[in-house]
């Protein structure tokens, strides 16, 4: 199992970078956000994550309008994603998020789930010609269900599935996470872990929400999964994260507390 972290994007990129190398990460989940990971010199980034030897996964802006229903809104957004693809292919990133958009005023879940579905074609298209996977991530409702995520999949059926585990906390009854393994086990390639107390995005260290940890560890374990996982931890005391990570692998081997 290989554990990586999130750069802030309030904070300098290559800070950041230095950051999770020094501290033992195996790989940056590496978002490209305002205010200060948006405009960055690539080769400087390509050429540090070489020199320390750290992987990387890419994550792509959550708030962008990519299905408000003008036209211009739209491309400029797939121009957007056309940028982030560039920037992550000339770092040889070969794996690549999307978040669903909600954006749209007036649309129907259905309607949602349809323009969704649209955009992810076009911006898988753009994925496949650098070589690029594209994985989609849950998030709220209508997207936060493994029935809609199949029905999404099985339009484009190259995408795979980034499950966040913390929003399968929010506005649920239960946590989703064995439900999104049950169904779609095959087609999760990554993992992102926080905490929250159930109605918001809180990126909680972990142990300090509500979300049952016996029951995802003992999930994945079941589930054999060994891929990547990104704590998305942005307490302002860094220690948080550190300890999340570190109670994570004890979780991992078997070990209480």
């Amino acid at each position: 199992m290989k554990i990586g972290a999130m750069n802030y994007p309030m904070n300098d990129l290559l800070e950041e970078i230095r950051w999770i190398s020094a501290n033992g990460f195996d790989f940056i989940d590496l978002t490209i956000e305002p205010l200060k990971a948006y405009s960055f010199d690539v080769k400087q980034v390509r050429d540090t994550l070489n020199e320390l030897n750290l992987e990387a996964i890419g994550h792509t802006n959550p708030f962008l309008p990519a299905i408000f229903p003008v036209d211009s809104i739209k491309k400029a957004c797939l121009d957007e994603f056309r940028r982030y693809i560039r920037i992550f292919s000339e770092m040889g990133i070969r794996l690549m998020n999307i978040h669903p958009f909600y954006k749209a005023p007036f649309y129907s879940d259905e309607m949602k789930i349809r323009a969704n579905v649209e955009f992810i074609k076009e911006v898988s298209r753009m994925c496949r010609a650098e070589g690029i996977t594209l994985m989609l991530e849950n998030y709220l409702s209508p997207f936060d269900s493994p029935e809609v995520f199949s029905m999404i999949i099985n339009e484009v059926p190259e995408l795979m599935v980034h499950l966040d585990v913390a929003h399968c906390n929010i506005n649920q009854v239960e946590n989703t996470t064995a439900e999104f393994f049950r169904v779609l086990g095959d087609r999760i390639i990554h993992l992102h872990l926080s905490d929250n107390r159930g109605s918001e995005d809180d990126h909680l260290p972990l142990g300090c929400g509500n979300i049952n940890w016996d029951v995802i560890i003992r999930t994945l374990k079941e589930a054999g999964y060994n891929r990547t996982i990104t704590l998305e931890i942005f307490s302002p005391d860094r220690d948080y994260l550190l300890m999340s990570r570190d109670k994570l692998r004890r979780w991992l081997e078997g070990q209480a507390g």
